[in-house]
């Protein structure tokens, strides 16, 4: 579609809008494809959601939902979530009360457009990370005071050994055949042998194929990218978090880990910022004091396990030719062995962060 073409006049028609006067894809997102578009003088994000493997999700009660009914659930939770003075940017609703539009049976909404910036940990101070975390915890109450109680607890499983296994031999045999290898292959041949050797020796550490966990409705891709701040200086606040695309019931524990992943990992040595780390979590206990160390504990044993048998980004590389994800490779790659080696000294930067909240942190 062209910024005056007859398909996006309609449809911003459907939604009361001004007609379009420009177009222009946003280069950002793994997921969907997106654009900003123009429209008498005003700004608006425009998505267009492409399948993936995550639609369909289940609901509260396990049953299942179909794609239309998953993206549509989740644009409502949205708009009840942002109705707290949470900082969701939720979608327009069109002329008659939908937030889902069809062209040519593409799904697509429309979204107000917002500014501001993308931060991480190398942006951040201590007092940053702990708002940070106390964000998330409000995320996560308040999806479960707008959202069904879900049922406790749930069944987590997590991915065997031996597939694991499997998975990063069938990779290193489609590297090897590649007839003009580049810095990417030689990296992922390097860290998926590197997987090869370390899987069977802590293979006892794998979570129980029978463990459940305390569960409540999450974001499901909280990170830099989807999070704008109103500045990089310290004392920023966030003022806009978009992209609920994986909204879902899971461990609140796991996001709570995978987001401290993304925020506080270098992104050349692979290593955890444990200082910053611990102030986030400190923040979202503070904020959620129902959260229990247990579940904390639980949950990092968990996420560790899935980065060590998660093959994702390779698997889009050399399954589907598809190489968005290459830029993340290398730092995600360097985590996993030093988390490994470290599994103690992060396990306890967790704990003693719930600890502070607390108030019964050891002395360092």
């Amino acid at each position: 579609m062209s910024g005056t073409s007859a398909r996006l006049q309609s449809l911003f028609r459907r939604f009361g809008l001004p007609a379009p006067t420009s177009l222009r894809a946003v280069d950002s997102g793994l997921l969907n494809r997106s654009y900003k578009v123009a429209s008498a003088g005003q700004s608006y994000f425009l998505k267009h959601y492409l399948p993936w493997r995550g639609q369909g999700l289940p609901d509260e009660h396990g049953r299942h939902r179909s794609a239309a009914q998953t993206l549509r659930w989740q644009h409502e939770a949205v708009i009840r979530l942002q109705a707290l003075g949470i900082p969701a940017v939720a979608p327009l609703r069109d002329l008659r009360g939908r937030t889902v539009a069809y062209v040519r049976g593409r799904p697509l909404a429309v979204f107000p457009w917002k500014c501001g910036e993308h931060r991480y940990g190398h942006h951040m101070q201590e007092t940053d990370a702990y708002y940070l975390g106390a964000l998330l915890a409000d995320i996560h109450s308040g999806l479960a005071r707008v959202l069904p109680r879900v049922p406790q607890p749930l069944f987590v499983t997590t991915k065997p050994e031996q597939r694991a296994i499997i998975e990063a031999q069938q990779l290193l045999a489609l590297i090897a055949v590649r007839p003009d290898p580049d810095d990417m292959d030689l990296l992922s041949a390097h860290r998926l042998s590197e997987r090869l050797a370390l899987i069977p020796e802590v293979a006892h550490l794998r979570p129980a194929p029978s463990a459940v966990s305390t569960v409540g409705y999450i974001h499901g891709d909280f990170h830099g990218g989807n999070i704008m701040w109103s500045g990089l200086e310290p004392g920023s606040r966030v003022t806009a978090i978009v992209d609920w695309e994986k909204t879902s019931v899971g461990p609140c524990g796991d996001e709570v880990v995978s987001t401290s992943l993304v925020f506080f990992t270098d992104q050349v040595s692979g290593h955890l910022d444990l200082d910053l780390l611990r102030m986030f979590v400190a923040g979202y206990v503070a904020a959620r004091p129902q959260f229990s160390e247990r579940e904390l504990a639980d949950s990092v044993r968990r996420v560790w396990w899935e980065r060590l048998t998660d093959f994702w980004i390779p698997m889009w590389r050399y399954l589907h030719a598809d190489h968005r994800a290459d830029s993340l490779f290398p730092a995600t790659a360097a985590l996993v062995p030093w988390w490994t080696e470290n599994y103690d000294k992060v396990l306890d930067a967790f704990l003693d962060g719930a600890g502070q909240a607390r108030g019964t942190a050891p002395r360092r």
